[in-house]
């Protein structure tokens, strides 16, 4: 008894610091200024949540290392029906039934996050025997010397459920702008915004992914901080570009800039570290700057125009170039 004992502490202090990482200081946060009409983006943010969170408590432990264990069978049997209760999924359950009292709606709820950890299984193994099933390697080869540092890039952001977010408010904005019988052409700017504002976090935290020899080869490389910094940002803008098409792109487009113009100053000098398929971490503090600067020049952008897109580049290319240089000097 006394190793499940341990093994579970251990299980739970993991479980614990990965519920905690999993929304910590993201710009969507920002969201709750809306009141309750930001109820439902928050129930959608959680359906993206489910799919982290639902996963096995057991699958934090190596296979290998969990095979090489003297436990008997009892014990494995009892580690693993002991685990299913440190699972997020089960405690979400629990408050569900005890707030409602319908046991109905309490599993249908865990039946979504073990339909979830179905698909993600099924998708693993459809990859594993056929490449070709992971999208991410088919992305498209950017032109130019930093082409394939771009698709690197973009690849790794994918990672991260800031785009996935993102996609879900773009998705909303052109189904109201396809089905709505008069759309109301100011709300593809709000949205617009909206969407940048979930991939603005990602912004702080642009070597979030990268492992100490990723730092390190890229010192290696033939090329400057400025261009490393500069792979980075196309990467985030491309996405960005391609999610704000069914909307106003402009003003989300200088939103984005302005979301990389501050976050350079996080991304080299914080290094705020990130976790593949969780939502992005940054400052609090820094990223209520970051929010409201984007929002506010978005907003000048489309009241004023195109010229204002301009200035906003040139301050992003001006912050490119001396943070890259901060860079290059560690």
């Amino acid at each position: 008894m006394a190793a499940l004992g341990a093994i579970l502490t251990a299980l739970r202090r993991a479980v614990g610091r990965d519920l905690a990482s999993s929304v910590k200081a993201n710009n969507l946060l920002f969201l709750g200024l809306l009141g309750r009409s930001a109820a439902a983006l928050f129930v959608l943010l959680g359906l993206l949540l489910l799919f982290p969170l639902s996963s096995d408590p057991l699958g934090k432990i190596p296979s290998a290392r969990l095979a090489l264990w003297p436990l008997s069978g009892w014990q494995r049997l009892g580690l693993r029906l002991a685990s299913l209760a440190l699972s997020p999924v089960a405690w979400i359950g629990a408050l569900i039934l005890l707030k409602t009292r319908r046991p109905g709606l309490a599993l249908a709820f865990c039946g979504l996050a073990v339909g979830m950890q179905f698909m993600l299984a099924l998708r693993r193994r459809m990859v594993k025997r056929d490449r070709h099933w992971d999208l991410l390697i088919d992305l498209p080869q950017f032109p130019g010397r930093l082409g394939g540092l771009v698709r690197k890039n973009a690849r790794e952001m994918l990672c991260l459920l800031d785009p996935y977010a993102a996609a879900l408010l773009s998705l909303g904005g052109g189904a109201y702008r396809i089905f709505a019988a008069h759309p109301d052409p100011a709300a593809f700017t709000i949205i617009g915004l909206l969407v940048a504002l979930a991939m603005s976090t990602c912004a702080q935290s642009l070597f979030g992914l990268d492992l100490d020899s990723g730092i390190t080869r890229y010192h290696l490389m033939p090329v400057s901080g400025w261009e490393i910094l500069l792979a980075k940002d196309m990467a985030f803008l491309a996405i960005l570009l391609v999610l704000l098409l069914p909307l106003d792109p402009w003003p989300g487009m200088t939103f984005g800039l302005v979301a990389l113009a501050f976050g350079h100053h996080s991304s080299v000098l914080a290094g705020l570290p990130q976790q593949r398929w969780r939502f992005a971490s940054g400052n609090l503090p820094f990223g209520a700057m970051q929010t409201a600067a984007g929002m506010a020049v978005g907003f000048v952008e489309h009241q004023r125009g195109l010229s204002v897109l301009a200035l906003a580049a040139m301050g992003y290319l001006a912050s490119v170039y001396y943070y890259g240089r901060r860079w290059e000097r560690g």
